[in-house]
């Protein structure tokens, strides 16, 4: 018996044996590009829509020459699973002040969710995408959730940002973040004293529960618990492994062991990345953890170019400059008007968006002038508020004037505009987009290419 058989031969028999149910063939597309075609079963009365995947159902009963006890089977567990359905209120899902209570965040990898992730909202985080859910409850078994589109976000009429916003509030209100050492999770080293190096991160019914590194706060709570800066690996769209950086393996090692527990130990439809991230709690910067060895290079590598700070000739300072798709720069500037201005490729603006003792020195016609976008400046959410357009300074502030930057605040304001950004318009707002360091490299590889010259006939 193949498939297309086994599917007709339940719907028919199911539809005989619950006369009063709507039941359908129905294709049910879901976030990890495990779509299945399901046995959608409507009770009559009823406000959901019960799905019982077919495939897992003919991979059971395939053997069986006789369908009489398979039937059986499949009769009882409807019945069982209708007794268990949740009830709500269907009108509330109309109403989102109603709904946004529901609210919870799923993560999930961004390449295999490429085609669902087009007709939902969600944000992208390196290789991950954050995504909505409405949390209808659960028994024993089954966790109950309605996937937010962008036809229900319309129909509420807000924005993808009022629903990020009060995804995070609403989540990490009803599922709490975890945090516990892998010693308290592996329940057979009662005996073990010492803490474990590995940190376990979830939510409290461990559902979806690597969305927790989204949490507001949790990133840096966590680097408080580890005691500084740390490596992400994803464990499963359920949880996450935090690792502090001052003890782990070399990241090809911890990259390799995430390749093969992802291979070895973790279902498909629970994968989350192959890759290894890093929260840099003094930038406060969560990253690809490739993308942060690069930046620690660069910065390093900026430093050592920089003039010893002790050296400093009288009326210089060193600060930190930063170019239009370029990384910043550790120079040394002359304090005076003129010097600045040079900088800044004309009269200079000064503005203080940080609580930091620093100022960001700017050309202040550079929007109108049509200077190339350089670099986003955001509000304490992540929220895009200005853009600063052309070449700029980050400076230290004396008790009077401009002054050079400490080795501590090079560090960070390196780390804050290390990444070069692009700037695209989507409808009423900004967007960055970082530009790829491949990207970059390319474009110098190009630049530092010999240039062909050729002889005119007079030459010959």
């Amino acid at each position: 018996m193949n498939f297309h058989e086994f599917t007709t031969q339940v719907i028919s028999e199911m539809r005989r044996r619950f006369p009063g149910y709507d039941i359908q063939v129905q294709e049910v597309p879901k976030l990890q590009g495990e779509s299945y075609t399901s046995m959608a079963i409507h009770p009559s009365g009823g406000d959901i829509t019960l799905t019982m995947d077919l495939e897992v159902l003919f991979d059971r009963f395939r053997n069986d020459l006789y369908l009489g006890n398979p039937m059986k089977a499949i009769e009882r567990e409807i019945k069982e699973a209708v007794a268990q359905m949740p009830q709500f209120d269907t009108e509330a899902l109309t109403n989102y002040e109603r709904m946004k209570e529901k609210l919870t965040l799923q993560l999930v990898p961004s390449a295999k969710n490429k085609d669902l992730l087009a007709d939902i909202p969600h944000r992208n985080i390196e290789d991950m995408a954050l995504a909505y859910r409405f949390d209808m409850g659960h028994n024993e078994r089954t966790f109950f959730s309605i996937l937010v589109t962008n036809k229900m976000l319309d129909a509420y009429g807000i924005s993808a940002a009022q629903l990020h916003d009060d995804a995070l509030e609403a989540a990490s209100h009803s599922c709490p973040a975890t945090l516990r050492n892998m010693n308290e999770v592996i329940r057979n080293m009662a005996g073990q004293t010492d803490p474990s190096p590995m940190w376990v991160a979830s939510i409290e019914n461990g559902q979806n529960g690597a969305c927790v590194i989204q949490y507001p706060h949790f990133l840096d709570d966590a680097a408080e618990t580890l005691g500084g800066s740390f490596y992400v690996l994803p464990s499963s769209i359920h949880e996450v492994l935090l690792l502090a950086d001052d003890t782990s393996p070399s990241l090809s090692e911890l990259e390799n062991m995430v390749r093969t527990i992802n291979q070895a130990e973790v279902a498909p439809e629970e994968r989350l990345s192959d890759n290894v991230f890093h929260y840099d709690c003094e930038s406060h910067i969560f990253e690809n953890a490739r993308t942060f060895e690069a930046r620690q290079s660069a910065m390093e590598q900026s430093v050592a170019n920089a003039e010893p700070f002790e050296a400093a000739k009288p009326d210089t300072m060193t600060v930190l400059l930063v170019q239009p798709n370029a990384y910043p720069k550790v120079i040394q500037i002359g304090s005076a008007l003129e010097d600045l201005q040079h900088a800044v490729d004309g009269d200079i603006e000064a503005v203080y968006p940080f609580e930091d003792s620093v100022g960001v020195i700017c050309n202040e016609e550079g929007k109108l002038r049509g200077l190339p976008a350089n670099r986003a400046l955001r509000d304490e959410d992540g929220h895009i508020y200005d853009v600063i357009a052309g070449s700029f300074l980050v400076v230290g502030l004396g008790e009077e004037d401009f002054c050079s930057l400490s080795a501590e605040q090079i560090d960070k304001f390196e780390a804050l505009f290390h990444q070069p950004e692009a700037f695209v318009k989507m409808g009423h707002s900004i967007t960055a987009v970082p530009i790829p360091d491949s990207v970059l490299q390319a474009r110098d590889e190009h630049r530092n290419e010999p240039k062909l010259t050729h002889s005119s006939h007079d030459d010959r």
